[in-house]
């Protein structure tokens, strides 16, 4: 999984949701746990159905803390 916060694309593409809007120069995107380039909006996020009451989750790489950006 690329554990990657978004970013802003530096080239134009398609988006692999397959939402009907190509990503442009600019868009803010990143990659989905496929290493699939997606739009922020259009990459799944975890529910907060989907954790433990105690646990949070981080908001670059959307993972259970501690995670790997706690080393940055």
């Amino acid at each position: 999984m690329n554990a990657s916060g978004p970013f802003r694309a530096r080239f134009d593409g398609v988006c692999a949701a397959g939402c009907p809007n190509r990503v442009h120069v600019g868009d803010l995107v990143r990659f989905d746990d496929q290493d699939q380039l997606r739009h922020d909006q259009c990459t799944p996020k975890p529910s907060k159905f989907d954790i433990g009451p105690r646990e949070v989750l981080c908001s670059d790489c959307w993972t259970v803390k501690p995670c790997r950006c706690d080393d940055d």
